[in-house]
């Protein structure tokens, strides 16, 4: 089965702490609808446009031969958002905690409406809608995780709550083996929406838009013990024992996280008003920020020194340019992913000393991305549609008898030509490849192979390592393995089309621990071998 067991819904009342008016007093009653029905919840999980991403790389031009990208990217699956009492919610924020996602969402607009995912992504190619949190009458726009609590900010209805100071609040969830859980703590803020959370050591950091503040609380006690006015607050941020905030009209403010004390204050682009913005950090010294219009600008956090203006993508065919904006930046490792609006998310390479940014590709995700996180091996992306995108980063396993290969970087057509024997190491991405008669290609690492694949009769292809290939939605697109030829493996394959496997052709699995994940169908011929240990995540193989 793909899925878990029905295991039912449940309603659940929710009562806020009372604390000197900093958690909602006079006994509020918050309602949370909690879902752990993953039969029904995954049907909110689509794999129809699953499949291997190319890159658009921006050196290639119309008259130049597509040439191999070096970081390999599938999309695994699409979240559509969650609809409550007929109300179709946005993804507003992801926050990522080991083998658990949590996802969330707010409604566009006058109506309040809120609810909270929790996605498990174990198996990379099947993630899993284990829980979720319906909140009635509250926007949710961010989450945190740390330490086994999720801190949540959003702006609650002061018409169903008629007893709220102020719309804007931050919560502390604390979960149960990861798990959404009804230890939950509410405290209201000035201003009219809780816009962002962190958290470090004892306390938690929350800032409100419109007439907020940026506010330090106790976990303890989850009391407000400072709170400093700011307008127009988008973000806020911890690193290194700092608390950088971002406003729209008074850009960058960085605090001491002990005491607030300020340390440093500078101009950033005046922003459209109420837009949602992120900011991330590049070791301890360079902060990026999500300037809209103005693109990404990447600053010198002690001196507030700009150094690199990453300007917004101009000419993009079929977009209206209005909808070309940086909302949102995520870190991760040496790669820094930008969702720009309707001109897609963009991908850049850290670069070493003062080399600055250096652009990758871009990924045509469908719709305007207008957030995006990445950790680990996984990239999340919350869409124009209400939607969330999860694309997974192909890992590079290097084997010691694979360090004497070349790294292929040669044309998006890898071919290797009869009676030929090629080897290659590293992370690549291609649109397609053949291995002809007699020939013999061996790849360690990480492949990405967005059409065909075909291993021509007596020919063989031995993958070691990671193996993505083809699109769902194009299963014709498909792996074959033809008379005589054979497909080894010792790693993980996922087929997101078709594998014809004609006949006397061969698939070894090597050693322990190899795994296929096959989307399409599999034809066979006859006398096809398969040998080897290896887990078939949908038993297509039989």
């Amino acid at each position: 089965m793909r899925f878990g067991a029905l295991l039912g819904a449940v309603l659940l009342m929710i009562s806020c702490n009372n604390d000197d008016n900093t958690i909602n007093n006079n006994n509020v009653q918050e309602k949370i609808i909690l879902n752990t029905d993953s039969s029904t919840l995954n049907n909110r999980i689509k794999f129809d446009n699953s499949g291997v991403l190319d890159i658009n790389l921006p050196f290639a031009g119309k008259d130049n031969d597509p040439v191999a990208g070096s970081f390999p990217l599938e999309l695994v699956a699409e979240i559509n958002p969650p609809v409550y009492q007929g109300l179709t919610l946005k993804a507003t924020h992801v926050a990522i905690n080991g083998n658990y996602a949590y996802v969330s969402y707010n409604m566009q607009g006058e109506a309040y409406a809120g609810a909270i995912d929790v996605i498990d992504i174990t198996n990379p190619n099947v993630p899993q809608l284990v829980m979720q949190a319906i909140l009635p009458n509250t926007d949710v726009s961010s989450v945190s995780y740390d330490n086994g609590v999720l801190y949540i900010a959003g702006a609650a209805s002061i018409d169903a709550y008629q007893d709220l100071d102020s719309p804007a609040f931050v919560a502390a969830m604390t979960l149960s083996n990861g798990l959404l859980t009804t230890n939950y703590a509410q405290t209201t803020l000035t201003g009219n929406v809780g816009t962002s959370v962190t958290s470090s050591g004892n306390k938690y950091f929350a800032v409100s838009g419109d007439n907020g503040a940026l506010a330090q609380l106790n976990k303890s006690t989850h009391q407000v013990e400072m709170a400093i006015p700011v307008s127009d607050l988008r973000a806020v941020a911890y690193n290194s024992n700092k608390v950088v905030i971002l406003s729209g009209t008074q850009g960058i403010k960085v605090y001491n996280a002990n005491n607030l004390n300020q340390q440093n204050t500078f101009a950033t682009s005046q922003d459209v008003a109420d837009a949602k913005r992120t900011i991330d950090f590049l070791g301890n010294n360079s902060l990026l920020v999500s300037e809209g219009y103005n693109g990404l600008g990447v600053y010198n956090m002690n001196s507030g020194n700009k150094t690199q203006t990453v300007t917004v993508p101009t000419s993009v065919e079929g977009v209206d340019p209005s909808d070309i904006t940086t909302n949102a930046v995520s870190v991760n490792d040496d790669k820094v992913y930008i969702a720009n609006g309707g001109a897609g998310l963009y991908i850049y390479q850290n670069g070493n000393g003062n080399q600055g940014l250096d652009i990758m590709g871009s990924i045509n995700l469908g719709s305007s991305c207008n957030y995006v996180i990445s950790k680990d091996k996984y990239i999340f992306a919350a869409m124009g549609n209400g939607g969330l995108k999860i694309v997974h980063i192909l890992s590079n396993v290097q084997t010691i008898d694979c360090t004497d290969f070349p790294t292929y970087n040669g044309s998006a057509w890898l071919n290797v030509n009869s009676n030929q024997t090629k080897e290659y190491q590293g992370s690549a991405s291609i649109q397609g490849a053949n291995i002809n008669s007699n020939s013999n290609l061996t790849f360690c690492g990480s492949l990405a192979v967005s059409q065909g694949l075909n291993v021509n009769s007596n020919g063989t292809f031995y993958m070691k390592g990671s193996l993505a290939q083809g699109q769902a939605n194009n299963p014709w697109l498909s792996l074959n393995v033809n008379s005589n030829a054979i497909f080894r493996v010792e790693g993980s394959v996922v087929i997101y089309g078709n594998l014809v496997l004609n006949s006397n052709s061969t698939i070894e699995f090597v050693g322990s621990g190899s795994s296929i994940t096959i989307y399409g169908n599999v034809t066979k011929g006859s006398n096809v071998t398969i040998t080897g240990t290896y887990t078939d995540t949908f038993n297509k193989l039989n």
